[in-house]
Formats: C-alpha cells, sequence, structure tokens
C-alpha cells in the first residue's frame, strides 16, 4: 500500500469517528436537557436555593494592625535589555597579501 492511499484511509476513518461522536454528543446533551420527557412546571410550594448576595467592592484597613510575616517573592524584578555596542577594529584588514606570499615562497627554497 502507498503512503497517500493509508493517510487517506486514516483520514476517512478519522472523519467518521469524530462525525459519529459529535452526533452522539448532541443526542445526548438533548435527552439530559429535556430528561426524556416534557420538564414539569414549578409548583409554588417548591423550596428556591437561598440567594447569595455579594458586596461589589470590600474594603480593608490595615492601619491599626501589626503584621509580621516572611517575604517570598522577590520586590523589583525586571528584565532590561542592553545593547551591543559596536566597537571599530584596531587592526585594519587587507584585501592583498600577494607581497609576503611571493616573500615567502622565495625565501621557503
Amino acid at each position: 500500500m502507498s503512503l497517500t492511499l493509508r493517510a487517506m484511509i486514516l483520514g476517512t476513518i478519522g472523519v467518521v469517528s469524530f462525525g459519529a461522536g459529535l452526533l452522539y454528543s448532541m443526542h445526548a446533551s438533548a435527552a439530559e436537557t429535556q430528561g426524556g420527557r416534557r420538564p414539569a412546571a414549578r409548583t409554588k410550594t417548591a423550596k428556591r436555593p437561598p440567594k447569595t448576595v455579594m458586596p461589589k467592592n470590600t474594603e480593608v484597613d490595615f492601619e491599626g494592625l501589626a503584621i509580621t510575616g516572611e517575604l517570598r517573592n522577590p520586590g523589583d524584578f525586571y528584565f532590561q535589555r542592553k545593547t551591543e555596542e559596536k566597537f571599530d577594529s584596531l587592526v585594519k584588514r587587507r584585501k592583498n597579501f600577494h607581497r609576503e606570499m611571493l616573500r615567502d615562497v622565495v625565501m621557503a627554497k
């Protein structure tokens, strides 16, 4: 079997299994919301859970308290990127070493 044929077969199996799972989850959630029957209307005697009311703002004043403890996180921590400084080279680059090479060849003989 060629590699492309294997890839197509595995892709088809994956798409089919994904679609089946999606249909099953849609069916299960629809059955769960309906409970298999029509939801009953609430009666007046049914107890409702207590309603919890939270304040929007909470202010805490620590002015009169002495708090002792240990600081676990660093105080000031930041990264500062240093710019790379470029300096000119003190050694001048030469493009032609022809004279020195000829001298060394003559002296080597």
